[in-house]
């Protein structure tokens, strides 16, 4: 399975996107001129609010970091998990998550000793993640998943 993902990621660092062609730079050019003029002229003074605004989004980003860290250490049960990859070229898992979606009671069935029992099916979507440390690409896995329990019932 390796060897297929590394042949689909080396088609991928092969692909490029096309040139745009001359005639359709002209033509927006051309059409689009006469409607930027005014949004031109306050490029200038919106320019310089980002100077102050970049500072500031940083800051708030830095923090929603440091808390996100810190309210990972008390994730609860069923949470995604993160691990760390190291750094070569392979992709490494990152994230497992399983995701309940439907519960159905299938009301009392009779076990094979007479005894009582409840059935119960579950729905579950099973999402795994991978990501190459260096290039940064990622592949996500999804696969849905049927749980059928049997829970033995006692009647007071």
């Amino acid at each position: 399975m390796d060897e297929d993902l590394q042949k689909i990621e080396d088609e991928l660092k092969c692909l490029r996107p096309a040139r745009v062609p001359a005639s359709l730079m002209a033509r927006m050019q051309r059409e689009l001129g006469p409607a930027l003029a005014p949004v031109a002229a306050k490029t200038n003074a919106i320019r310089w609010w980002w100077v102050a605004a970049l500072p500031a989004a940083a800051a708030v980003l830095l923090i929603f970091n440091l808390m996100a860290r810190k309210a990972g250490a008390d994730r609860p049960v069923g949470a995604v998990s993160t691990v760390a990859a190291p750094s070569d070229e392979t992709l490494k898992p990152v994230a497992a998550e399983n995701v309940l979606y439907a519960a159905e009671d299938e009301g009392i069935v009779t076990l094979d000793d007479g005894r009582p029992a409840r059935r119960e099916r579950l729905h579950f979507v099973d999402t795994v993640t991978w990501r190459n440390p260096r290039t940064h690409a990622s592949l996500t896995w999804s696969v849905p998943r049927e749980e059928v329990r049997i829970v033995p019932v006692t009647f007071q």
